[in-house]
């Protein structure tokens, strides 16, 4: 692999608490409006503070641009969502800054808004599986082990059913079991990973694959117009990505491609070579090679990423009751059959 220090492992740091999602999302929709009218950034970071909720965060913020700091640090300092921190990170190369401001308060509803909609989607399931812990519980303490004494000295489908729901019951627990412990697994040792190996989890695991391949796209796409916006070549624009580390993944990608580009190779060969980049931005770099157009194309993109991730995390939303539905009932039916039908068989054999 190229750029070993890439593969350096690094630990996460974990956050102070920041304002809530929605004090920023409200932070952001007043800051914007009031740069639409067009005053100053400190300026209008000081009327944003006139509503009181917003006073303690416009300060601060006011203080560290002071003191020479970028926008996207002084948001981080304030411990501003890292949505919002690594997509300001070329802010300073941002002509529009309403434009960006309202990018960042539509990605902070986007989360806010699916985060509340995945919560009430499985509440209710969570509630079955809860219910439905408990009663696999006490079949296994009373119900089955009392059942397969009575039917001990019959062979009977009855008997055969019971013990195929025994079984039944343990392999679901333990698949149960097993989910938990590799979703905690992964969200917890997969930052602690090296470099490499991060990588290499990430291609393999289908839905952190998909998950990445959109949020790389979106910030390669978005930053690359910033600066193009702001007229920088495209050598400069990938060496500004790459210098900044708090995205290791395109901070690699951008070393690559642009080590490919001085071997003589084409931007859309090198961006192909990028597995966790969409193949769309290939398409878009190879339809042009002017810096205004592709600017354009790129602004594009990332809008129809943004619109496409929503609909992706609507659709999967929609899915989850209706399997988790489909699931329980087709336990509680085992359960009942399981319960019933012995019952039904010993009271014709009276």
């Amino acid at each position: 692999m190229r750029s070993a220090s890439f593969l350096r492992k690094k630990w996460p740091i974990k956050r102070t608490p920041g304002p809530s999602i929605q004090l920023q999302i409200d932070f952001f929709h007043r800051l914007s409006h009031i740069l639409e009218k067009g005053y100053p950034l400190l300026d209008s970071l000081s009327m944003t503070g006139w509503d009181a909720r917003l006073k303690p965060v416009s300060h601060q913020l006011i203080e560290v641009l002071k003191g020479g700091d970028t926008l996207s640090l002084a948001l981080e300092k304030a411990h501003f969502s890292n949505t919002v921190t690594q997509y300001l990170s070329f802010s300073q190369y941002q002509d529009d800054l309403p434009k960006t401001f309202k990018q960042c308060r539509e990605l902070l509803l986007m989360k806010k808004e699916y985060k509340e909609k995945f919560l009430a989607a499985v509440r209710y399931p969570v509630f079955l599986l809860l219910f439905l812990f408990l009663t696999f519980i006490i079949m296994k303490r009373t119900i089955i082990p009392n059942f397969t004494v009575l039917f001990a000295d019959q062979e009977s489908s009855s008997l055969t059913l019971m013990h195929l729901m025994n079984h039944g019951l343990n392999t679901a627990g333990i698949l149960f079991s097993a989910i938990l412990i590799l979703g905690a697994g992964l969200a917890v040792f997969i930052p602690m990973l090296p470099f490499e190996k991060k990588m290499k989890v990430i291609e393999r695991f289908p839905p952190l694959r998909m998950y990445h391949s959109y949020r790389l796209s979106f910030l390669f796409s978005s930053h690359l117009a910033s600066l193009f916006q702001a007229g920088l070549p495209l050598k400069d624009a990938l060496m500004l990505v790459k210098e900044h580390k708090q995205h290791d993944i395109l901070s690699y990608y951008c070393t690559n491609i642009l080590e490919n580009l001085s071997e003589g190779s084409t931007i859309s060969a090198s961006l192909h070579q990028c597995r966790l980049l969409r193949k769309e931005l290939t398409d878009v770099f190879h339809h042009t090679n002017d810096m205004h157009a592709l600017k354009h194309e790129l602004d594009l993109f990332s809008e129809f990423l943004m619109t496409l991730m929503q609909e992706k995390i609507q659709k999967s939303i929609q899915w989850i009751q209706p399997v988790f539905f489909v699931g329980i009932a087709f336990v509680i039916v085992m359960v009942y059959a399981a319960i019933m039908l012995p019952l039904y068989q010993w009271m014709n054999q009276l």
